[in-house]
C-alpha cells in the first residue's frame, strides 16, 4: 500500500497537479533520493505524451 501511495504522489508531481507546498516537499525528497530522479523524469515524459495524444471521440450515441 505504501508503494502505491508513493507512486500516486510521483504521478501527481509529474503531472503538475501538486500544490506549491507539496511540490516543494517532493523536490526536497528528490534531492535526498537522487536515485529516483530518472524515474520521475520518465514518468513526466509519459504524462506529457499522454497529453499530446489525440482523443478519439465517438459520434455515435
Amino acid at each position: 500500500m505504501k508503494e502505491q501511495l508513493e507512486s500516486n504522489l510521483i504521478t501527481k508531481f509529474a503531472a503538475g497537479l501538486m500544490e506549491h507546498d507539496e511540490e516543494q516537499i517532493m523536490q526536497e525528497w528528490l534531492q535526498q533520493n537522487p536515485q529516483f530522479v530518472s524515474t520521475v523524469a520518465l514518468i513526466q515524459q509519459q504524462v506529457e505524451a499522454m497529453n499530446q495524444e489525440p482523443v478519439l471521440v465517438s459520434t455515435h450515441p
